[in-house]
C-alpha cells in the first residue's frame, strides 16, 4: 500500500482502513500526509470495462460537479493493478450521508439530476446497461422457480409488461448518460448542502425518465411499505421538471419507468440474495429484497403521473 501510495506522489501513507457497506466493489479509505483518498478495487468489472466508468466521471467534473474522478499516477495513468483487481484512487469529499431523506434534500436531488442528465447529454460512448434489459429478461426468467408463485407471478408479469410498452416506445424516449444508482447512500452532503455525488459504477447510456424513477424510489419511499412520501416526491418531481422539460412520451412513460425500476433493484437484490444464501457471512451483507418488492407492489397499485399535484 506504500508503494502504491508513493506512485501517486501523495505523500507518505498514515492509515488505511476498509470502508464497510460496498456489496459490487471493495473500498478503503487512504490517510496520508496530503490529505484523505479513497482506494477502489473493482470486483465485478474486468481492467479493459473499468474506462468507460472513469470517463463519465471526468466528463461530469468538467462540466462543474463535485464528483470522483480518478486521480493519476506518476507514469499518467488512472487505473491500476492491486491484489489482481483493477483499482482506482480518488479524491476524499467532505461530508457525510444522510441518515434520511427530507423535502429539501428530494428537491434539490431532483434540480441536481436533471442538471447531471443534461450535462451528460453530450457524452460521447454509449454504453448499456450491464442490468438492463437484457439482463433483467434472461435473470428473471432463471430466478423466478427459486420464488413463491405471487412472486414469481408479478416479476414475470412486469417484465412483459415493460417489454410490450418500450417496443412500441422506445424511439420516443430521451436517452443519456445516467447514473443509474443514485440512492441517497450515493451523496454526500454538509448540512444542507450537497457535496458530492459517488459511485457512479452503474452508469449507462438509458432513458433519462429510468434515472429519475431509480431515484424517486428511493429517495421518497417508505421502505417499510413501499409507498411514496408524497410531499418528497413532488418536491422531487418538480424540481427536476422546473430544470428540465420531459417530452409528452416521457411524461407518458412514467408510471412503467416508475415500476421497471422497482424491478431492476429487486431483481438485483434477489440474485444476490440467493447467490449467497448458503454463505452466512456473505448473506449479511446483501441489501433486503423485500424492499423493492414492496416498492414494485405499490407501483402496481397506484403509479402517479409525473405532474400529478
Amino acid at each position: 500500500m506504500r508503494g502504491l501510495v508513493a506512485d501517486y506522489n501523495l505523500g507518505e501513507l498514515v492509515s488505511f482502513q476498509g470502508i464497510s457497506g460496498g456489496v459490487e466493489n471493495t473500498n478503503y479509505f487512504l490517510t496520508t500526509t496530503t490529505g484523505k483518498y479513497v482506494l477502489t478495487l473493482f470486483e465485478e468489472f474486468e481492467f479493459d470495462e473499468v474506462p468507460y466508468f472513469l470517463d463519465v466521471v471526468s466528463h461530469l467534473q468538467a462540466k462543474g460537479f463535485n464528483v470522483p474522478a480518478a486521480l493519476v499516477d506518476a507514469e499518467g495513468e488512472r487505473l491500476r493493478v492491486v491484489q489482481n483487481r483493477p483499482a482506482i484512487i480518488v479524491d476524499c469529499f467532505p461530508g457525510g450521508l444522510l441518515e434520511e431523506t427530507t423535502v429539501e434534500s428530494c428537491r434539490l436531488m431532483g434540480s441536481v439530476l436533471a442538471q447531471l442528465h443534461t450535462a451528460g447529454m453530450d457524452f460521447p460512448d454509449h454504453r448499456p446497461s450491464h442490468r438492463g434489459i437484457d439482463w433483467w429478461r434472461a435473470t428473471s426468467k432463471s430466478i423466478a422457480s427459486e420464488l413463491e408463485s405471487h412472486q414469481a407471478h408479478l416479476l414475470l408479469e412486469q417484465v412483459s409488461e415493460f417489454d410490450q410498452f418500450i417496443e412500441q416506445y422506445d424511439d420516443q424516449l430521451a436517452k443519456g448518460t445516467v447514473h443509474g444508482d443514485l440512492f441517497f447512500n450515493n451523496t454526500l452532503f454538509e448540512g444542507e448542502e450537497l457535496s458530492a455525488i459517488i459511485d457512479f459504477y452503474n452508469a449507462c447510456h438509458s432513458w433519462l425518465m429510468y434515472d429519475l424513477a431509480i431515484v424517486v424510489n428511493d429517495w421518497c419511499s417508505d421502505m417499510s411499505t413501499g409507498e411514496l412520501d408524497m410531499d418528497k416526491y413532488h418536491a422531487m418531481v418538480n424540481a427536476y421538471i422546473h430544470e428540465r422539460q420531459p417530452s409528452a412520451a416521457e411524461i407518458m412513460s412514467w408510471p412503467h419507468m416508475l415500476k421497471i425500476a422497482a424491478l431492476r433493484f429487486w431483481l438485483s437484490r434477489l440474485e444476490a440474495w440467493h447467490g449467497a444464501k448458503d454463505d452466512p457471512e456473505r448473506l449479511a451483507q446483501q441489501h433486503d429484497p423485500m424492499e423493492f418488492q414492496r416498492i414494485l407492489e405499490s407501483r402496481v397499485r397506484h403509479a402517479p403521473s409525473l405532474t400529478e399535484n
